[in-house]
């Protein structure tokens, strides 16, 4: 008998990413296990129970790298280490081991578009231009001298200050590319040796028994191989937007290379020590917008890399209008495209995560709990922020406890990233230590885990009862959607079908009460609305409160 290569993937590589439902963790605001006011991996594994409680299928874990932390942890000095504010590399192979006793699959962050200035390559890179890593980071010579002073090669901007991404280097005489913090210099990606590099770091983690990653900032990977200037922006408006938005990022990210780049990366997760355990990747690219056709956008990745193992966000629950006009003509043509691509492609959710408000602070309460039914009855990997299963809302920072670096001339991200509540106690049961890196919330005492917990009708139970059906239906994990009912602007339903089994997702985003008549009679078996219950028998139709969602459960043909 012929046997198969191993470079091929597995049957059903990518089984268990299929309908799961993933965790991000933010390490510093998880829980604090040493009393220092931040988070860190034993305070995680402390946590681990309640994870399985929540019945999610795996955790991502955003960056715990040794780092300066001038953009906490996405300025990496050390690639295959732990920062040892958050523990040791003897802590993270404990929390894998343990997780995976529990089931519970773990995704790490993967940063490959820049290091930290006191990354080993980048001092070397710096030293010389004769460096084994001189062409490791994006040098380039100055366009020319105002006086002696050097002038910049092109006009493109840093995300975080809005103000030049070149910084000068007098030992080189050339400046870097800086795309965010000054202090985060890019990677040259045109370099084979830098792809091989990051493809090992790769390699370094799966050996220990990682299950994924989620791949940062990937539009950055590839810029435009002349260094020309970005076009200005002619709708720019300072009252709406950042400096950063002066310019038209049309030279400095997303050109073509960066999908040729990451299918290299995909294509490690199928190599030969690594395919007897499936592996997935999921890439943060967040797509034109304008005057572009944003699936077509999408199916670039999907074309682009290995798609059996690899998927970029899908972050409509973060940038698509909350119409039911809108929502309806995505999901009905993105899902029928994808379908056309094959069985096993995934979508992965997000509507929420570090960097972006939250989503009750965007949408209130009431939205925020008709959201939570239309994204875990939503096809492909569902990703949940900490937190928001509690309804956690964004945190005004005073000014003096300030620590995000994308926070010039705004709010940044500090908001969305305080401590998780966990009870009524102390640093609400994050820490020991009432002084926690970033401040609580002032209605913690409320919100958290405890409290949450023994109230029915609380955003916890949402969400566990959410998931718990979601994980014992084919149908909400594996099964076809079809969207219906499309004669009411402000009504958006959907069903999702695994051979007989069937349920159907209503969600009204009118502030006004809405008739829904089901195609075939079914059980409402979850509402988002406070003190609606499900019902013990078949409806033909259902009168939706403002702002509320339902599941319902047909019967089975």
């Amino acid at each position: 008998m012929k046997r198969l290569s191993l470079r091929r993937p597995a049957k059903n590589q990518q089984k268990w990413a299929q309908g799961s439902v993933i965790y991000q963790i933010y390490p510093r605001s998880f829980q604090d296990s040493d009393g220092d006011g931040v988070g860190d991996i034993q305070g995680i594994i402390s946590r681990l129970d309640y994870l399985k409680e929540l019945k999610v299928n795996g955790v991502w874990l955003s960056p715990f790298y040794p780092s300066p932390m001038a953009d906490f942890g996405y300025d990496v000095a050390d690639y295959c280490d732990i920062d040892p504010l958050f523990g040791t590399l003897e802590d993270f192979k404990q929390l894998l081991s343990e997780a995976h006793k529990r089931d519970i699959k773990v995704i790490i962050d993967i940063v490959p578009n820049h290091t930290s200035d006191e990354h080993k390559w980048f001092k070397e890179s710096k030293r010389s231009r004769e460096s084994k890593y001189s062409d490791w980071y994006v040098w380039k010579d100055p366009k020319g001298y105002r006086g002696d002073k050097p002038i910049p090669p092109n006009n493109w901007l840093d995300l975080f200050a809005g103000q030049s991404a070149w910084e000068w280097v007098e030992e080189r005489q050339q400046y870097y590319l800086h795309s965010f913090h000054v202090r985060q210099p890019d990677l040259n990606w045109s370099n084979p040796s830098v792809r091989e590099a990051i493809k090992e770091v790769l390699r370094f983690w799966m050996r220990l028994g990682v299950d994924g990653f989620r791949v940062d900032a990937v539009i950055f990977l590839d810029k435009d191989p002349q260094f020309r200037d970005d076009p200005i922006n002619p709708h720019y408006n300072p009252k709406h937007g950042t400096t950063y938005d002066k310019l038209i990022h049309s030279n400095s990210v997303y050109w073509p290379k960066v999908y040729t780049y990451l299918n290299e990366l995909s294509a490690v997760l199928i190599e030969k020590p690594f395919n007897r355990q499936p592996k997935f990747m999921v890439t943060e690219g967040y797509v034109q917008r304008d005057n572009t056709d944003v699936i077509s956008e999408y199916l670039k990745y999907y074309h682009g890399m290995n798609s059996q193992v690899a998927a970029p966000f899908i972050f409509e629950g973060i940038e698509r209008p909350l119409s039911a006009r809108d929502w309806r003509a995505f999901l009905r043509d993105f899902h029928g495209t994808l379908s056309s691509l094959g069985p096993d492609v995934v979508s992965p959710y997000a509507f929420g995560n570090h960097d972006q408000s939250r989503i009750v602070s965007r949408y209130g309460a009431e939205r925020a709990r008709a959201l939570s039914v239309l994204m875990l009855t939503l096809p492909g990997m569902i990703f949940i922020y900490y937190g928001d299963e509690l309804g956690m809302h964004d945190v005004s920072i005073p000014k003096e406890f300030i620590k995000d670096p994308g926070a010039v001339g705004g709010k940044g991200r500090d908001p969305e990233r305080t401590p998780m509540q966990w009870s009524e106690n102390t640093a609400a049961g994050f820490s020991d230590n009432e002084n926690t890196w970033l401040p609580l919330a002032h209605d913690f005492k409320a919100h958290n885990v405890e409290v949450e917990s023994k109230q029915e009708g609380s955003f916890l139970n949402l969400y566990k009862q959410l998931i718990s059906i979601r994980q014992s239906s084919m149908a909400l994990r594996l099964g076809t959607l079809r969207v219906e009912g499309e004669t009411d602007d402000h009504i958006m339903a959907y069903s999702r079908q695994y051979n007989t089994e069937r349920y159907t997702t209503v969600l009204n985003l009118d502030d006004k009460p809405k008739v829904y008549d089901f195609t075939e009679s079914g059980k409402v078996v979850i509402s988002s609305a406070l003190g609606n219950k499900p019902t013990t028998d078949n409806l033909h139709s259902y009168r939706l409160k403002p702002y509320e969602a339902i599941l319902i459960k047909h019967p089975n043909n």
